[in-house]
């Protein structure tokens, strides 16, 4: 069945995760006072990006959870065995958005729509990110013939979450080791990036797909890391203000 388009469902999107997103954003654009985001300082890393590293991440297994389970109801966010792969094999062709700001797809329109893995978006104007890329994963059936979840073909598990796996249960080699071993400068701007180019694609393919009309055409709150702000056109502001007119009368 379709993902049905519902207000109170993208209201409550909206305030539990949405919101949550943008303070993890503020919070990552105060580190631009010490580290400029561009190619360069890709490597750069410090105690606060491992901070939001594991907090994006966290983030993202929840998010992909709650897509799974609108996608299939059968899904059960909270079962311990739902990794990843098996949360994206249920939402990897289910799910698209438009490009830019949110917009609402009427039907026949010839605006295109990206899948989560072909989906690219520019951090503060300066780094292009496709954290997504080549991730396809496909159900099969082992020798005991239960059904498990791998690779398909030639795809990959994108290097930004292996590493973050890596940051999270592997930081440093076990404590007493003569030559300590450690990840922690996996946690860096290119992967911290890549994480939170992964994680707002996931909330914005949300919210498009259960966005009526009116939601995405009122909503103002856009990402600062990766919508670059514009003026409205004319016919943008006469359909906003439109909206709102009608919104008061209901009231």
């Amino acid at each position: 069945m379709p993902i049905q388009r519902d207000t109170k469902r993208f209201s409550f999107f909206e305030k539990n995760y949405w919101k949550y997103y943008r303070e993890l954003e503020n919070e990552f654009l105060q580190t631009r006072r010490y580290v400029e985001f561009c190619e360069d300082n890709k490597k750069a890393y410090s105690i606060e990006f491992l901070k939001l590293y594991q907090a994006v991440c966290s983030e993202i297994d929840v998010i992909g959870k709650a897509m799974a389970k609108l996608a299939n109801d059968s899904f059960e966010p909270d079962d311990r065995n739902n990794n990843i792969q098996k949360w994206w094999y249920e939402i990897q062709d289910e799910y698209l958005l438009t490009e830019g700001p949110f917009t609402y797809m009427n039907p026949g329109s010839s605006q295109k729509r990206f899948g989560l893995i072909e989906y690219k978006c520019v951090l503060a104007d300066e780094i292009e990110l496709q954290p997504w890329k080549n991730y396809r994963i496909e159900r099969y059936k082992n020798k005991k013939g239960y059904m498990g979840y791998r690779l398909e073909g030639e795809s990959k598990t994108p290097s930004w979450w292996s590493d973050y796996n890596k940051v999270k249960h592997h930081r440093t080699s076990s404590i007493g080791e003569e030559e300590t071993q450690t990840n922690y400068s996996k946690a860096n701007l290119g992967n911290l990036s890549n994480a939170f180019s992964a994680l707002y694609i996931l909330e914005r393919a949300f919210m498009d797909m259960v966005g009526t009309r009116d939601d995405l055409s009122c909503f103002m709150d856009h990402s600062s890391l990766f919508v670059k702000p514009r003026r409205y056109t004319w016919e943008e502001m006469d359909e906003l203000f439109a909206s709102e007119a009608v919104k008061s009368r209901v009231k």
